[in-house]
């Protein structure tokens, strides 16, 4: 069997892992391990608070391997033999500008052949200042891959491929995958009623920003909640279906902020294939209603940070829609936003998510570029 190290930098919990198709590539004829190298790059404090809430963290993987230190590492990978295939997993060749890079130095050093990955492709700013700062970052990232030498780059739609191509002027082999954020196949329902699905980003306990040390999204949360609350009120009363909450396995509430509606963990692409109508903010897992045509609205909120705001926006006008502040919301404005552009959709999908002549699962599409290295 060949032997696959999937490599993070960040702490993977066991429904991510099993999100990104972990537990499927030994059936593909790989040697599974996963080195997790959080340590080298965190602090023990923001790990921790990453984890708070989450009742399904720990990755429970028979081959995993905790990575101590730099010198640890290179006595790891200075053991491997030429046919080893290093996967970074969450180092994209587009991420990670500020991260200490002597991981790759460590690789570069030992000839290991590794796999970089775009999957999720940058959205040009709206704003004038922050395409500023999204040239600076991109002139950052040529300059950082200077010294990348990735054997393999994995990327998902047309947009991502001309990212990667551009930063790496060609010079390299690059494999078209469909994005994994998406639940490509046809799941049953976990519902028989008809409903809407609001995806939430549990504002003011988001793991990655405590990882990350930056500012909570919210610095208004009982507003948020009120006035989040009273769009669902309002919505339900105008459509008569009722709002579930999706949640991501990240964040358990200990008590439910959406006035005792449902919340369901763990299966938010499913809720969104099956829903009548998706609500939401700027989560990547919204591009699940571009892939099924559903109608999707994405609110502002005043007391969200303007940071947050500002995503919210981006991600409106990559999509062709129009955000809605949760205090301005009419039934004219909801009458006139719930609306599908089929045609604007399938265009996104290409672009973003998976070019055209691209077919099987994430999985499938990996593992047939790992067997031809």
């Amino acid at each position: 069997m060949k032997k696959l190290i999937i490599y993070f930098g960040t702490p993977i919990s066991h429904s991510w892992a099993n999100n990104f198709g972990i537990f499927e590539f030994k059936k593909y004829g790989f040697d599974v391990q996963i080195w997790s190298a959080v340590e080298l790059f965190y602090s023990s404090d923001n790990i921790e608070a990453s984890k708070i809430g989450s009742y399904n963290f720990t990755l429970n993987f028979k081959n995993l391997i905790i990575i101590k230190s730099f010198d640890d590492l290179e006595a790891k990978v200075s053991k491997l033999d030429s046919n080893t295939i290093f996967w970074l997993a969450d180092r994209g060749p587009m991420e990670n500008l500020n991260l200490d890079n002597r991981d790759l130095d460590i690789l570069n050093k030992y000839n290991i052949r590794y796999v970089c990955q775009h999957l999720i492709p940058y959205f040009m700013p709206s704003k004038l200042l922050l395409k500023i700062r999204y040239h600076i970052r991109e002139l950052k990232r040529r300059i950082c891959n200077y010294k990348k030498k990735p054997y393999l780059i994995l990327g998902t739609g047309s947009e991502g491929h001309k990212q990667i191509m551009s930063t790496f002027n060609n010079n390299l082999n690059y494999k078209s995958v469909p994005s994994l954020i998406i639940l490509w196949s046809r799941e049953p329902k976990q519902m028989n009623e008809k409903y809407i699905v609001y995806v939430d980003e549990a504002v003011d306990h988001s793991p990655d920003a405590k990882l990350f040390g930056h500012e909570k999204a919210c610095h208004d949360l009982k507003g948020f909640y009120a006035r989040i609350n009273q769009v669902f009120e309002d919505i339900e009363n105008w459509t008569g279906f009722k709002i579930i909450i999706a949640a991501s396995n990240k964040y358990h509430y200990k008590s439910n902020p959406f006035q005792n509606r449902r919340i369901i963990y763990n299966k938010t692409q499913n809720l969104i294939q099956h829903s009548e109508l998706v609500i939401g903010h700027k989560s990547t897992i919204l591009w699940q209603a571009v892939v099924e045509n559903k109608p999707l609205l994405l609110f502002y909120d005043i007391g969200l940070k303007d940071k947050k705001n500002i995503t919210i926006q981006n991600f409106s006008k990559i999509l062709g829609i129009n955000a809605i502040w949760t205090n301005q919301l009419t039934k004219s404005i909801f009458l006139n936003s719930n609306r599908v552009d089929v045609i604007c959709n399938k265009k996104l999908v290409k672009k973003y998510l998976k070019e055209d002549g691209i077919s099987g699962t994430f999985v499938e599409n990996v593992s047939s570029a790992f067997n031809q290295i």
